[in-house]
């Protein structure tokens, strides 16, 4: 009994972790998607993490209001590029899509350049699309699409349709993946990437990515559906598909889950420090 427990736990990406206090630059990121929130508010989440930096999805046509909102009256600075929107204590200097070219409602990820106290540093908004229906399609014809699904056939042309989706998912993964592999500044990834922790594009980018959640989080850290009917989880979210991911240049303290909201996705904070300006461990 003992073991199965452990195994669920490995297998759910549960993670446990002192929390560390500092003192020094010490950067507080927040992302959220904001879809099918349900009328319920991050605020309380927010305002007892304190962020620096909210990441926002799912935010098209709400940037205007969110930046001039007196209960985000801390964010001094703002940008916003389709879904994507990025409220800062520090000055946002500019913004590229990713892919380039691409219209604003298509991006994939969008790339802020933040200014942190004279430092250039960047911060990108992820939301790689929801394999939702692709899913529903596959629930009651897996079997005939996966094994069945011989070419020239009804059901061959629908497994190729949905296996362009996830090749589709992966090149995005991959291009994002790359885009911060190149940047010449300290990078940082937040946003929803429609991704299980145990599935490949997780695994994809945390092999050249830090996970803040897996560095300094605690629990299993489910950020998806914030509400279910779904008997194993106790109608809590089962899957953690909203992430912070960092480049070498930094560091994790802490990682937080919101916790008793019930919304879509669930919002997440980091508290990240950069390892060649590392702050003073007190605890």
């Amino acid at each position: 009994m003992f073991a199965g427990v452990a195994a669920s736990l490995m297998l759910s990406g549960w993670q446990f972790h002192k929390t560390s206090t500092s003192e020094g630059a010490v950067l507080r990121v927040m992302t959220c998607n904001r879809g099918q929130q349900g009328s319920q508010s991050q605020q309380g989440f927010k305002n007892s993490t304190r962020p620096d930096i909210l990441v926002l999805q799912e935010a098209a046509g709400r940037s205007r209001g969110l930046a001039k909102s007196p209960e985000n009256a801390e964010f001094t600075h703002s940008a916003s590029v389709g879904e994507h929107t990025i409220l800062s204590r520090f000055p946002v200097l500019g913004s590229s899509i990713l892919p380039a070219g691409a219209a604003p409602r298509q991006a994939r990820a969008v790339r802020f350049v933040v200014n942190w106290f004279g430092r250039k540093i960047s911060v990108y908004s992820v939301h790689l699309r929801t394999p939702r229906d692709a899913l529903r399609a596959q629930w009651p014809g897996a079997l005939v699409y996966g094994v069945l699904g011989l070419p020239g056939t009804v059901w061959g042309e629908r497994r190729k349709q949905y296996q362009a989706f996830w090749d589709g998912q992966i090149a995005d993964a991959k291009m994002i993946l790359e885009a911060a592999r190149e940047d010449p500044l300290p990078v940082i990834l937040a946003g929803d990437f429609n991704a299980p922790h145990s599935g490949h594009i997780r695994h994809l980018l945390a092999r050249e990515l830090s996970d803040a959640h897996e560095e300094a989080g605690n629990g299993c850290g489910f950020t998806f559906p914030g509400v279910t009917r779904n008997p194993l989880s106790l109608g809590g979210p089962w899957l953690r598909i909203d992430y912070i991911f960092f480049n070498h240049e930094w560091s994790a303290l802490q990682c937080v889950t919101e916790r008793d909201r019930p919304s879509q996705h669930r919002a997440v904070m980091a508290r990240l420090v950069l390892r060649d300006d590392p702050p003073s461990v007190t605890e």
